[in-house]
């Protein structure tokens, strides 16, 4: 991978450090000044209860007003979003300062060995929930710039993503090591088949590589430019995955043919209804006995209030229309509706995040 030039560099690492201060040291002093306020110990017990959706509305708005009562954390989310939204246009025009490079290193590169391991659908119709959506603020979304990959692989993701303080990750943490404990969690020492729905670019099934060496693993996604770029990781490292551009409640397995799905940061990018129907989908395709092993953003009762707020903020500010209603759907509740059972769940990090849900299918 060629290095962005050094301009183009600092501007993400001072993006970087940004995040850093934002989510450290102003954060811990407006979780200080939230919890000076009348509300904050009620809001501890209330928050922790059961509710349904027009609850959690009327939660979080209270919360937020008792949040925005700091100046401390009105500086914090000015710089979340000011980070946000300046990751992709310092991203991008460093990147477009090494255009000619990246593209001559992608015209050298050796023709894939396993070419029959990708297979896009031109014709696969976008979900109306999907469509138009710039996730992450990205412009045009997943799909709307060519040189994605490099943009993440030689910018954003060493120099931003990789210091955490963002979403619901930790600052200091490091995303590619939470994947490793998610798929730590699969309870059997053999699989035969693992299927992970919205799998992006590969690097999740890349970790469970790491433990199944002989699993065939298949990734669906909606986006052509994710997949092709998975693609050419896993010929790069010899991962060997099969990778279709599928909707994740359609997928071409055949019912039954997986004993094992990794279902990773996914379900805070799709609405209720969607994660319920790709449930039911994950329950089709795996074969009695099969495991299932959810990992994505905490449910706002298991955290405290105030960061139930700020990941609500993310909803309306940062490109993550479906953040809320992640938040406030019970995926244990779902599993044992569509039938799964011994269904547990855990946090895997000091402010909720990993979370994962597991369960079983019977069998």
């Amino acid at each position: 991978m060629i290095a962005l030039k050094q301009r183009g560099r600092a501007g993400l690492q001072l993006l970087g450090s940004l995040q850093y201060f934002s989510s450290t040291q102003l954060r811990d002093k407006a979780q200080q000044d939230f919890a000076c306020q009348s509300e904050a110990t009620a809001f501890e017990h209330e928050f922790q209860q059961a509710a349904t959706q027009s609850q959690w509305e009327d939660r979080l708005r209270r919360g937020r007003e008792v949040a925005e009562r700091s100046p401390t954390y009105r500086r914090e989310r000015f710089i979340q979003r000011y980070v946000a939204e300046q990751n992709f246009v310092r991203a991008i025009a460093a990147v477009e300062e090494r255009r000619a490079e990246y593209l001559h290193e992608e015209a050298q590169r050796p023709p894939p060995k396993n070419p029959a391991n990708l297979v896009l659908n031109p014709q696969l119709e976008v979900p109306a929930y999907y469509a138009g959506v710039e996730w992450h603020l990205e412009p045009g979304g997943w799909d709307g710039y060519d040189l994605q990959g490099p943009m993440f692989m030689a910018g954003i993701g060493p120099y931003v993503f990789r210091r955490g303080g963002y979403a619901a990750v930790d600052a200091g943490d490091d995303i590619m090591a939470h994947r490793a404990k998610v798929t730590a969690l699969f309870p059997k020492e053999r699989y035969r088949r693992i299927y992970e729905p919205g799998c992006g670019g590969s690097g999740t099934l890349g970790i469970v590589r790491r433990r199944f060496a002989d699993t065939e693993l298949v990734g669906g996604d909606l986006s052509a430019s994710l997949l092709k770029r998975g693609h050419a990781l896993s010929e790069m490292m010899g991962w060997n995955i099969l990778l279709r551009q599928e909707d994740s409640r359609h997928t071409a397995e055949r019912s039954g043919g997986c004993d094992g799905v990794i279902d990773y940061a996914l379900h805070h990018e799709m609405p209720r209804t969607v994660t319920i129907d790709t449930l039911q989908e994950m329950y089709r395709i795996l074969a009695p006995g099969g495991d299932i092993v959810i990992s994505d953003v905490p449910p706002f009762r298991a955290v405290k209030p105030l960061q139930a707020v700020i990941l609500d903020w993310d909803t309306d500010n940062r490109a993550e229309p479906y953040f809320s209603e992640a938040g406030t759907i019970n995926l244990a509740h779902v599993l044992r509706d569509l039938g799964f059972v011994d269904i547990d769940e855990r946090s895997l990090g000091p402010n909720g995040y990993p979370y994962v849900t597991r369960g079983h299918k019977p069998g």
